[in-house]
């Protein structure tokens, strides 16, 4: 399953407005219950519970905020960018201007945990984060995005995420 099917243009913010965290995950869990018809304020509630676990800012300038959320049909990405930065609790101190963020159903862990790790491993090349960065439109992310997931998955072997391990039954 490819990260981007999960990525609609219309989740994708090229400017944020809020200037501090609370804000951006308001705007991140507004973006994300309009598309996927959940409740604004459970998206909200659950991004911010897990943000308090432990904060999904990365490093160098991204930030992966993520949830499960109770009756959600689908997996859902969302990307947002801020020009300025917001201190999101980074520990390498820098202010978050990338967000790429994710909400999945609660029942669905083992997808959920499968797209982070394509999410993290589409951001350990830092020339998508500049490229994200300075990207004019929600249409010209959304490209960027896609052509670094085909590049990614061009270099994989090919995989079967959904098969299942032989159990002899």
């Amino acid at each position: 399953m490819r990260f981007t099917e999960h990525l609609p243009e219309n989740c994708i913010v090229p400017t944020l407005w809020s200037r501090d965290r609370g804000g951006v995950l308001h705007e991140l869990a507004g973006t994300l219950a309009a598309s996927t018809g959940a409740s604004l304020k459970k998206v909200e509630e659950q991004l911010s519970l897990r943000e308090r676990l432990c904060s999904t800012a990365i490093g160098e300038g991204v930030a992966i905020p993520h949830c499960r959320v109770e009756r959600l049909r689908q997996v859902m990405a969302c990307v947002a960018v801020s020009p300025e930065g917001v201190d999101f609790g980074a520990r390498d101190g820098r202010p978050v201007r990338l967000w790429v963020t994710l909400v999945s159903p609660e029942q669905d862990a083992g997808h959920h945990l499968r797209m982070l790790a394509r999410i993290a491993a589409l951001l350990r090349d830092a020339r998508l984060s500049q490229a994200v960065l300075s990207a004019p439109s929600a249409s010209a992310i959304r490209g960027l995005f896609v052509r670094a997931e085909d590049a990614y998955l061009a270099s994989r072997p090919p995989r079967n995420d959904l098969a299942l391990p032989a159990m002899g039954l």
